[in-house]
């Protein structure tokens, strides 16, 4: 046999050892874009100071009171799909971020779905804090300068949730969110994904203008009122600035210990 039928022969057998071992390297069907969504896992000390759903804070009764929540939200959004869902205030401090991080968390345990937290405090970012992490880019990053969406989201290390932080501050935050880019980016959040719900932690109603533009692009608000902290003129000033066809219901929201 010529040398260069052998070398022929010695070619053609290893390229079919390489096709053969190529069978065990191909990436899965179901690969991720090479913008993967950043892992920034939560601190522990934060969410037990915070009171966060975790391994590492349990409490039974908070944890009943939000599966009952989830279940009464499910049953009244799923018949039209609405499954973008603002929660507010009336006044800051009542709980609210509390209170979405910990549905949102609730949500993400459900089988069937996985949830987006987006947080809208563009002059004060909420979300992140509350789990202990330092994130500086965010929304404002993709409304202000086309930064891409994948190279902002952060999962924190809780199966099925993820992050879109506020991003840096911004003075005008109203007419940020009011903005066209704004609009269709919650339509294409609520579109990309049939089993996603995005829920939305915005400023209180009597604080800031910023929760009424917001409401006109999403199709539910749940309204958070604490105990014994704010007056009942006040929660009445508040939701009449709100859309009654959109409220979804009203969370009296309690310390717990």
């Amino acid at each position: 046999m010529s040398k260069i039928k052998e070398a022929l022969l010695r070619a053609k057998s290893e390229r079919k050892q390489t096709d053969d071992m190529s069978l065990f390297k191909r990436p899965p069907v179901f690969q991720e874009s090479r913008h993967q969504t950043k892992v920034v896992d939560y601190s522990e000390v934060a969410v037990v100071r915070n009171k966060i759903i975790t391994p590492y804070f349990d409490n039974p009764e908070l944890t009943n009171q939000l599966k009952l929540l989830r279940t009464k939200i499910l049953q009244e959004t799923q018949k039209f799909d609405d499954r973008t869902i603002l929660v507010t205030s009336t006044l800051p401090g009542e709980g609210k971020t509390f209170l979405v991080t910990n549905l949102a968390i609730t949500f993400a345990r459900e089988v069937d779905q996985t949830v987006l937290l987006v947080d809208v405090h563009l002059y004060h970012a909420c979300v992140t804090q509350v789990f202990g992490i330092e994130q500086e880019r965010g929304l404002t990053d993709y409304l202000l300068h086309d930064v891409p969406l994948p190279e902002l989201l952060i999962r924190p290390g809780i199966e099925k949730l993820t992050l879109l932080p506020a991003g840096a501050p911004v003075e005008h935050s109203a007419e940020l969110l009011r903005s066209q880019k704004m609009r269709q980016l919650i339509q294409e959040m609520k579109n990309r994904y049939a089993d996603r719900y995005i829920f939305f932690d915005a400023p209180a109603v009597l604080s800031s203008v910023d929760t009424i533009v917001l409401t006109e692009y999403v199709d539910k608000v749940l309204f958070v009122v604490a105990s014994g902290y704010v007056k009942p003129s006040q929660v009445s000033e508040a939701l009449n600035r709100l859309d009654k066809n959109k409220l979804l219901g009203t969370i009296i929201n309690k310390k717990i210990s």
